[in-house]
């Protein structure tokens, strides 16, 4: 007696890429219009896992660059555009080995995928948080309260970076060598 499609199904959900392989294999023949599109599917899902580490791949490039820095950061702010607010800046040092799917520029993302990418906090060898308030903004216009906002995150990180990757300045008055990147946030994974 062959086995049921939903049988199959449960095969492949626990199934790993080496194994799914094989099941491919084994099904491939199978008639059934459920089996092919079960198959097609879980291909489909694969070749997209694919085409995604291949795009992380490409944000590492600055990651590869830089492969002497050990501990590499990357810094971002955001309130900078807004007419009221704060503005703050996230410094992170992720581990070299990091592989965090769907990485990207927030502005790219959906809230849900911003909410399960808050992994990033629990993979970070360090994160650092910097603001300065509206005041600030006004005391010292907006450029400068943002620079304020990314050294005083560069300040909050656990471990001393030997790199920053700042998403398109240079920061003044900071001890670290800096490489800005325009539109860095989707641009490196830093």
């Amino acid at each position: 007696m062959s086995k049921s499609i939903a049988q199959i199904k449960e095969e492949f959900g626990k199934a790993d890429e080496k194994e799914r392989e094989a099941l491919y294999s084994m099904y491939d023949a199978d008639a059934r219009s459920g089996v092919q599109k079960l198959i097609a599917s879980y291909r489909k899902k694969e070749e997209a896992l694919r085409l995604e580490r291949e795009r992380l791949s490409l944000m590492k490039s600055y990651e590869r660059k830089y492969k002497d820095a050990e501990m590499i950061c990357g810094i971002d702010e955001a309130g900078r555009g807004p007419l009221a607010g704060p503005v703050v800046a996230g410094a992170v040092i992720l581990p070299k080995d990091c592989e965090i799917l769907y990485l990207n520029d927030s502005k790219k993302l959906s809230a849900s995928r911003r909410e399960a990418l808050y992994e990033i906090m629990e993979k970070a060898v360090a994160v650092g948080v910097g603001m300065a308030s509206p005041a600030r903004i006004d005391e010292i216009n907006i450029l400068q309260a943002t620079y304020e906002a990314m050294r005083k995150a560069v300040e909050q990180l656990s471990v001393v970076p030997d790199l920053l990757l700042n998403d398109a300045v240079t920061i003044p008055e900071m001890p670290y060598r800096q490489v800005p990147i325009v539109k860095g946030d989707a641009k490196s994974v830093s």
